[in-house]
């Protein structure tokens, strides 16, 4: 039995490689399809996407809805894309007399969240809602805000405001499409702490067969090598030559020094509540936005 093992221990190995591989890989597939329920019965729609602006198809739409329902169990939050191509001057100035350009889209985001009682956990509760209206005020710019509700007002730091809208400029005049669901996607990242990482079924076999492969032929090449010492190799005229040899404590010398560690916490500077703010309705909301 022990020879039986022997010869076959190199398939074993090859069995034990593609095990691994394989629990690795649907481990990191099952994380990232971990779901939340959603608590809130209130909200007034179903729908996530409101494409007043027309930038994508019916194609791009119904693909970006799916995507955003499998965000929202993973992320425990509503996500709401709103696109306008109209002046928002009179519709904010209506509830802010004094609101500038940039504050335009800001306050038609927060009634638009609140009058919709968007919130996965409760009405005006965890989500966050991206409006992007293309019109160009009168001052030349075209605005973006992004309103953050509830824990993802606590999650979200100036910082990470920046860098998610940056990511969403870089392709929003060119692909909107692209620019929505990368949106979606690093909202995901942002608020679960994970890349994302799917790797085919199929890869775990098929790399562990190429590993396999190059490990049995290393180690059969080894096995055949030639023999290079015999049962006389370390004998002395047919008697053992056994040479003194000793271990000699000369002194002991210990050196301490010190490991400078990292403290916990987010990777984000700056902290949560980035551009906190309440809304016309009373209602607390976080965001920021961009122009271009």
């Amino acid at each position: 039995m022990r020879e039986y093992f022997r010869y076959f221990r190199y398939w074993f190995i090859a069995l034990g490689i593609v095990m691994a591989l394989y629990l690795i890989v649907f481990a990191g597939n099952r994380r990232s399809d971990e779901e939340s329920l959603r608590t809130n019965t209130e909200c007034t729609t179903q729908e996530r996407v409101f494409d007043y602006a027309g930038v994508l198809s019916e194609e791009e739409e119904t693909k970006l809805r799916e995507q955003i329902a499998q965000r929202e169990k993973q992320t425990g939050a509503d996500i709401v894309i709103v696109t306008l191509n109209e002046s928002l001057q009179e519709y904010a100035r209506a509830y802010d007399a004094g609101a500038d350009y940039d504050e335009f889209v800001m306050i038609y985001a927060d009634n638009f969240y609140d009058e919709h009682k968007f919130g996965y956990n409760k009405p005006i509760g965890d989500g966050v809602l991206l409006l992007d209206n293309i019109y160009r005020e009168e001052d030349g710019s075209v605005y973006t805000w992004l309103c953050t509700t509830g824990k993802v007002e606590e999650r979200y730091s100036v910082k990470m405001i920046d860098s998610i809208l940056d990511l969403f400029y870089e392709y929003v005049d060119t692909d909107p499409y692209r620019a929505y669901s990368g949106f979606v996607d690093r909202f995901y990242r942002d608020m679960t702490g994970e890349e994302e990482l799917i790797v085919p079924g199929y890869a775990a076999p098929i790399a562990a067969v190429v590993i396999t492969v190059i490990f049995a032929a290393v180690n059969l090449t080894t096995a055949k090598g030639k023999r290079t010492t015999t049962v006389r190799s370390y004998v002395n005229g047919g008697r053992p030559a056994v040479r003194r040899k000793e271990d000699i404590f000369l002194r002991k010398s210990v050196t301490s020094r010190t490991i400078e560690t990292s403290g916990s916490g987010s990777s984000h500077s700056g902290g949560g509540g980035g551009g906190h703010h309440t809304s016309s309705g009373g209602h607390s909301h976080g965001g920021g936005g961009h122009s271009r």
